[in-house]
């Protein structure tokens, strides 16, 4: 079946149009407006500005792996052309028969790479072992450029916490710096309570809001780099090094 070109990179622009949609209806109601006014302990702010980090960064690792993406739809197309016809490597590319090379990226440095480990290695168990050793250490890499985003939707979680504690640390100290309470008293520490509870509940709603809408792409970046790894280890071991063997 087609991929879809960046297909991941259209799916992050459709969610970030509705959050832009979503964001113009919130500062035209002006509930963005008492959101950040409101909030002296800026947790909300910060929040916000966690939040456009981490959209940045799943914009550009989705870029990444939408490309890496297409290169493997580039590959297979060149090999379903070349038919059943030996392959070989050309300094750091492999190339068809007929001259065609496959696109370079993830499938081609890692095709390299097996090539070398088979070279140093014999039998094929410990082939087998040092492939699949490979293939994590690769896997390995790609998904530790994500954890950033995974990192991210957990500190703002806990910073949305924080800010919780402060809302209600506010509230309560407003009772406790009242040596008498009386009745003109008491409409000030009412005030000032009902403001230490909208610090406490806008920051976890801006913390939870903020991290579900963050978590989905790195969702995605996540299904990506399966497609991506089972994508390469199929046209690898099918593919393209008994085409190789063949060569050799």
């Amino acid at each position: 079946m087609r991929r879809i070109e960046h297909f991941l990179v259209l799916v992050w622009l459709l969610m970030a149009g509705l959050t832009v949609f979503a964001t113009v209806i919130i500062v035209d109601t002006g509930l963005m407006h008492d959101l950040l006014i409101n909030d002296r302990s800026y947790v909300s702010a910060i929040l916000l500005a966690m939040y456009v980090v981490g959209a940045g960064h799943s914009l550009y690792r989705s870029w990444l792996l939408s490309s890496e993406l297409k290169h493997i739809t580039r590959a297979e197309q060149t090999l379903a052309t070349a038919g059943d016809k030996p392959l070989r490597l050309v300094e750091a590319s492999i190339a068809t028969a007929a001259g065609a090379v496959l696109p370079a990226g993830f499938l081609t440095a890692y095709v390299h790479d097996i090539v070398r480990t088979r070279a140093t290695t014999h039998g094929a168990q410990a082939e087998a072992g040092a492939s699949g050793d490979l293939l994590e250490a690769y896997a390995a890499r790609m998904r530790g450029e994500h954890e950033f985003g995974w990192f991210m939707i957990d500190l703002m979680l806990k910073v949305g916490f924080v800010g919780t504690l402060i809302g209600f640390i506010w509230m309560l100290s407003s009772v406790s710096k009242q040596s008498v309470i009386d009745a003109a008293s008491m409409q000030q520490i009412l005030k000032d309570m009902s403001y230490g509870m909208s610090i406490a509940l806008n920051t976890t709603l801006t913390s939870l809001v903020t991290a579900t809408l963050l978590s989905a792409p790195y969702y995605l970046l996540n299904r990506g780099l399966d497609e991506l790894l089972e994508c390469t280890v199929r046209l690898t071991q099918v593919e393209i090094l008994p085409r190789l063997d063949r060569a050799a």
